[in-house]
């Protein structure tokens, strides 16, 4: 039987620079990145990456699909993609909301004391006893919505 695997056929190859080799500036190798763009594995320095990195993106590639070629995680590219493809910068800054902080009166201040090795304040060993009883009677720790 004569049949090709779906995939199999040989694939465009990705050409990065037929002068240069080096660039001595930004400290890229440009024979290593293009064994990368092209799936052969090949250890690259950061910037290297980077540079990769912009050009698959230039090129269509997903983040996901970049960061395996690169060998970096899809945020690391996501991050240099935001900040200009400038690696070394620190991540935009992200919108995140608080949380209050644990008050006293709740089974999880009750292991926090103890962890801590305090003893428990009674709002949070009467916090505690509720849970278990409920734990008891229902199967669940949590209080039902009002």
């Amino acid at each position: 039987m004569n049949a090709k695997r779906v995939g199999s056929d040989a694939r465009q190859r990705l050409y990065l620079s037929t002068t240069d080799t080096y660039d001595s500036d930004r400290d890229l190798d440009y024979i290593a990145i293009e064994r990368v763009l092209n799936g052969e594995p090949t250890p690259l320095t950061i910037a290297e990456k980077a540079y990769a990195a912009q050009v698959l993106d230039a090129r269509g590639y997903t983040l996901s699909d970049i960061g395996r070629r690169i060998g970096s995680d899809h945020s690391t590219v996501r991050v240099w993609k935001a900040n200009g493809w400038q690696p070394g910068k620190n991540a935009p800054a992200a919108v995140t909301s608080r949380q209050e902080p644990p008050k006293c009166g709740e089974p999880r201040m009750y292991r926090r004391h103890l962890a801590l090795g305090e003893v428990p304040c009674t709002a949070c060993r009467a916090a505690n006893a509720a849970a278990d009883r409920r734990y008891r009677l229902t199967g669940s720790r949590t209080a039902p919505a009002a």
